[in-house]
């Protein structure tokens, strides 16, 4: 219908309505319907000297206009967007410099083997102002651990800062590692027995920790973070356990007093030698006995003194002021 209505008004310019649908033979509503249609598309226009009647325009013209008049849309519309686009990414930049304002950087290194967890905690410790608090789970630490472990403690005890160990029932138990508790239970330092911890964790003022990156197996080596909104949570973590746990009372196995262990002339002198890094070998010549019989009076003396190892004996002697001055 649009078809046949556009001929006759191409062949008939300004004809009205009326006239195209008593040609076109239909309603002069389907003829009405038709030319808005044609309007639409762009394919007539009023007439100007018939002011009821239309005119043809060629395909071509209404395609061009058509495609100006969306170019002109599409420049618009893209106008439009580069100014969102620019607000948008002021924005943008806005929100960055406020959440700023709210995150914290975390710094977390990872320290995979036993060697360079050693050396990031004897860093650590040289630095720690105020505290330092230790969980270990499990079973005992080996010996070797446990005298690194007095070193340190010792030496932020010298500095005045304050030590907390938290340690399984299970370790607590061996003799080696009750001998350290004893050893611990002292102003500025405390001990806590619990049931169960559930990772180990050592812990540097308040900005500072150390984690196990496989909580299974403490060989797989370390995180060391570095932040004080995350390192606050593992306070609280540490503080939840340290409430359920028993303070560690000292065994009279482990630290007799001074009173109860006296050391007669000749080990006194095995004891200050030992301390000044003479070989076996050399003390038991100095004393006219064997290598054998020093190593069993040496043996005899770390056990009335309950310890495991001869620098905790050194220290334990020392502590109790053993020694003649």
């Amino acid at each position: 219908m649009r078809r046949r209505i556009y001929g006759l008004i191409f062949r008939n310019p300004g004809w009205t309505i009326e006239q195209v649908a008593a040609e076109a033979r239909c309603p002069a509503g389907v003829a009405e319907q038709a030319c808005e249609e044609l309007v639409a598309l762009g394919l007539l226009s009023p007439a100007a000297e018939s002011p009821n009647g239309y005119l043809t325009v060629t395909p071509e013209a209404a395609l061009t206009r058509l495609f100006s008049a969306e170019e002109r849309q599409t420049t618009t519309h893209l106008q439009l967007v580069s100014k969102i686009r620019t607000s948008i990414s002021s924005l943008v930049q806005d929100y960055t410099l406020l959440a700023e304002e709210r995150r914290e950087t975390v710094d977390i290194h990872t320290l995979p083997t036993p060697a360079l967890v050693n050396a990031f905690l004897e860093d650590v410790g040289s630095t720690t102002r105020v505290r330092m608090r230790s969980m270990h789970p499990g079973g005992p630490p080996p010996e070797h651990v446990i005298d690194d472990m007095l070193l340190r403690d010792k030496e932020m005890e010298s500095r005045g800062i304050r030590v907390e160990t938290l340690y399984s029932r299970r370790a607590a138990d061996v003799p080696y590692v009750a001998a350290y508790l004893a050893d611990s239970a002292r102003p500025g330092r405390e001990v806590r027995i619990a049931e169960y911890l559930p990772l180990r964790l050592l812990l540097f003022d308040d900005d500072r920790a150390v984690l196990p990156i496989d909580p299974e197996d403490s060989g797989q080596g370390a995180l060391a973070l570095h932040g004080r909104t995350l390192v606050r949570s593992l306070h609280a973590l540490y503080d939840y356990c340290w409430r359920d746990a028993t303070p560690s009372l000292p065994s009279s196995a482990a630290c007799g007093g001074a009173g109860e262990i006296v050391l007669d002339g000749q080990e006194q002198v095995v004891v200050r030698m030992l301390a000044d890094g003479v070989k076996d070998e050399v003390i038991a010549r100095h004393l006219g006995v064997s290598p054998r019989t020093l190593s069993r009076s040496i043996a005899q003396l770390m056990e009335r003194l309950g310890v495991q190892t001869r620098f905790q004996a050194a220290l334990r002697i020392a502590r109790l002021g053993l020694l003649d001055d």
